[in-house]
């Protein structure tokens, strides 16, 4: 899949179909759009593009509030990379971005720029200053111009429940992993590099691998069943384990942290990029009157993960 910064494509990226939107977390109605796209290219034998934006505009807007990424951008290329997509236009979304109008973004950018041959999105794609585009112009000027075909792709429900990506930030707000995940369509994943810690972990007999998380990640405090990928030194082999995400208030009070707690390892693996997918939610975040009981509680966690299911490293 290759990648494009601007919006001057080679030419033979034109007329092409072309699914827009920011797709975070690229969730079940984010595959719904990149579906109906795929369908329309392999129909019309046209390239397959996505056109999405960085940073999330919520994040340019607002740095300090109560939101955070589903996914960073190198893991939305590896998702999409997966889907078999023919390549990414990814637009910096900044003030200068902010300025283009909505009717000049259809014009410039995606009629005399990206000469695309079909536009999809969802049913509440909004764009340009002050967010005046919407779906209604869109399918207004497509058919005016006849310039390209547009597609709307309606509301995705399940179980009576919107998915959108508003939706499953609420969900790991309150722990509630598994109905995350199942909006999803996979396992909410954090991918990080291994830092150096305290090693408290040690002093009661387990060691942990820290990982920092995007500052936005307000995911519940507690300890979760995950599962681990290290790809740059065990390749497609995965790991179980539990992770505490938290301020550590037994032993300190830091900054949060993901500490990653992996069943039946004893590899040097610090420096190495590690995946941590987010299973089960096992119990809350709590300060513990010693490391003793502490201790105790982690033995409890560990079993309560391991008769959830037959963890057996592959």
């Amino acid at each position: 899949m290759r990648v494009f910064r601007s919006f001057k494509l080679p030419v033979s990226y034109h007329r092409s179909a072309l699914a827009i939107g920011n797709f975070d977390g690229i969730h079940k109605g984010h595959l719904a759009v990149i579906n109906r796209a795929k369908h329309i290219a392999k129909e019309k034998k046209l390239k397959l593009g996505i056109l999405t934006f960085e940073p999330h505009p919520k994040s340019f807007f607002r740095k300090q509030y109560d939101f955070f990424r589903l996914t960073n951008f190198r893991e939305k290329f590896l998702i999409l990379k997966n889907h078999k997509i023919d390549f990414l236009v990814n637009i910096k979304f900044d003030s200068e971005f902010l300025k283009i109008s909505a009717e000049k973004f259809i014009l410039n950018n995606l009629i005399n720029e990206l000469n695309a041959s079909d536009v999809i999105t969802g049913f509440d794609f909004v764009f340009g200053n002050n967010k005046k585009g919407d779906v209604g112009l869109m399918r207004s000027y497509s058919d005016k111009t006849k310039k390209f075909e547009y597609h709307e792709v309606s509301e995705i429900k399940q179980n009576n429940l919107e998915i959108s990506s508003s939706a499953i930030r609420n969900l790991l707000r309150k722990g509630m992993i598994i109905e995350a995940n199942n909006l999803l369509s996979r396992n909410w994943c954090i991918s990080s590099v291994i830092i150096s810690g305290k090693k408290n972990g040690r002093k009661i007999g387990f060691k942990t691998a820290n990982v920092k998380v995007n500052k936005f990640c307000n995911l519940a405090y507690g300890v979760y069943l995950v599962k681990v990928q290290i790809p740059m030194m065990f390749k497609m082999k995965y790991f179980y384990g539990i992770a505490n995400y938290g301020v550590k208030p037994t032993v300190e009070n830091i900054d949060p942290l993901l500490e990653v707690h992996i069943f039946d390892f004893n590899e040097n693996i610090y420096s190495y990029r590690m995946n941590v997918e987010f299973i089960n939610f096992i119990r809350a975040e709590k300060k513990f009157e010693s490391l003793e009981k502490l201790k105790s509680q982690i033995i409890k966690d560990i079993e309560q993960a391991r008769n959830d299911r037959l963890f057996k490293n592959n």
